[in-house]
């Protein structure tokens, strides 16, 4: 090695080294450690899995960025390493669950949501976002790395003599972090410090936690659209933030198969929680490995969302601007022009073959609307645009003769969404607008 590089930061499972020829760009080195409980001695070597890690972080991070999520990614150099703009880091471990699964911490929290041994875990229909503080031997450590305090042993490792690692964090409100045991439910006087943070000691002042919240969700939302159709679920993931030179959030660190949990349509465990489990270590390397695999295979796909207008004097609805989603726009008449709607149909489907939605936006007689959907397997939904003003035309929307299949929404805008909610099926980034914003009305 380069005796120039030097090392930046050294963690259990990577290093980072800085590049004297790339200022502002690190260099991120997997190894072959596989960690577990905070223990040392449980740590173990398996074989390529600094080539799982980086072949996976490279393709969530490329998958993640093509989303239009900023992440601390540049391109993959080796087998093992790539490199990532340098980043401050936020002392804080940000994690997101759809499910509550057996053995998790949240479960050791909130025992009241557990499942028995065969039931399908406790899901959560909005994400559950949480804080931790990130601490090494119980040191608490502000911003600027000085020391401001130090948890108590922790009353769960009594023969290890281990201080509590990683507390959550609660809001006190008035910028105040309550400090919590992670693993003991609140109703215990044992999961109280009586210790508190302030979250500027923690927080650069140009980051929230609403603007760290809300880009975490939309992290997870791309890879549970992504994984989904692999016909895998995400359960829950824990990630890291920094700030890039520029000063701009980032998804940092690394997501690998160490992140998250992850299970495949029967419900079998993918990720490390197999280590955390005693599962033996070819089984673990497997897994490691079909999960390096299938993060090849996480795309987003180049569809096509047909705002299909009888008439230039039609107005049209927003489409949003998302990934793998092109907005086209076409003027043909189903009555008056039926041979050339056909072969527009033909130049689309050519165009586009990981498919799309019409929407047929018509006033009065939809004659195109149901021409369209005879001729294509592509969902097509019919608009009939000047219902409010004329409620009869909406008929010609809805009696379909046999093998017609169209579908009938009044309102544009909804349809926009229902169209979007068709190409989430296949669509991470669709998947991810669309849910975001139903889970937002939870709020």
């Amino acid at each position: 090695m380069d005796e120039n590089i030097v090392v930046v930061a050294k963690g259990k499972t990577k290093t980072l080294y800085e590049l004297p020829d790339r200022p502002g760009v690190v260099l991120v080195r997997s190894g072959n450690e596989i960690t577990k409980n905070d223990d040392p001695d449980a740590t173990k070597l398996m074989e390529s899995k600094a080539l799982h890690a980086t072949s996976t972080t490279c393709a969530i991070f490329s998958l993640l960025k093509a989303a239009g999520i900023p992440v601390a990614f540049l391109e993959r150099t080796s087998p093992t390493e790539f490199l990532a703009p340098k980043c401050k880091m936020i002392q804080l471990e940000v994690i997101m669950r759809r499910y509550a699964p057996l053995k998790s911490s949240y479960i050791m929290r909130r025992p009241d949501l557990e499942r028995a041994a065969g039931e399908l875990p406790h899901r959560f229909h909005r994400l559950m976002f949480e804080l931790f503080l990130k601490t090494t031997s119980g040191e608490i450590r502000n911003r600027y790395g000085e020391v401001v305090g130090k948890m108590p042993n922790d009353c769960l490792e009594i023969e290890r003599k281990k201080p509590v690692d990683d507390p959550l964090l609660v809001d006190c409100a008035d910028g105040i972090w309550e400090l919590r045991h992670p693993k003991i439910p609140s109703w215990d006087d044992r999961s109280k410090f009586d210790m508190h943070i302030n979250m500027g000691d923690v927080l650069p002042n140009s980051v929230t936690v609403e603007m760290i919240e809300e880009l975490a969700r939309k992290t997870f939302l791309v890879l549970e659209g992504a994984w989904s159709q692999l016909g895998c679920r995400l359960i829950d993931f824990k990630i890291e933030f920094g700030l890039g030179p520029n000063g701009e959030l980032l998804v940092a660190d690394v997501i690998d198969n160490d992140s998250w949990r992850l299970r495949d349509s029967n419900w079998q465990e993918l990720s490390k929680q197999l280590f955390r489990d005693n599962a033996d270590m070819s089984q673990i390397a497997d897994k490691y490995a079909l999960v390096a695999n299938l993060t090849s295979r996480l795309t987003i796909p180049q569809q096509a969302i047909v705002l299909w207008r009888g008439s230039k004097d039609d107005d049209l609805p927003e489409v949003p601007v998302l990934a793998g989603i092109e907005g086209i726009k076409i003027i043909d008449s189903g009555h008056k022009s039926p041979g050339i709607c056909l072969s527009s149909l033909e130049d689309v489907l050519a165009t586009y073959p990981e498919g799309g939605v019409v929407l047929a936006l018509v006033g009065m007689s939809n004659g195109l609307g149901p021409t369209l959907a005879a001729r294509t397997s592509w969902p097509v939904i019919g608009v009939a645009i000047t219902a409010g003003n004329h409620p009869e035309d909406v008929w010609s929307n809805l009696r379909m003769p046999r093998q017609v299949p169209m579908v009938t929404v009044l309102s544009p805008t909804n349809a926009v969404l229902a169209a979007l909610n068709i190409l989430a099926q296949k669509n991470p980034v669709a998947y991810m607008h669309r849910q975001y914003a139903i889970e937002k009305l939870d709020k």
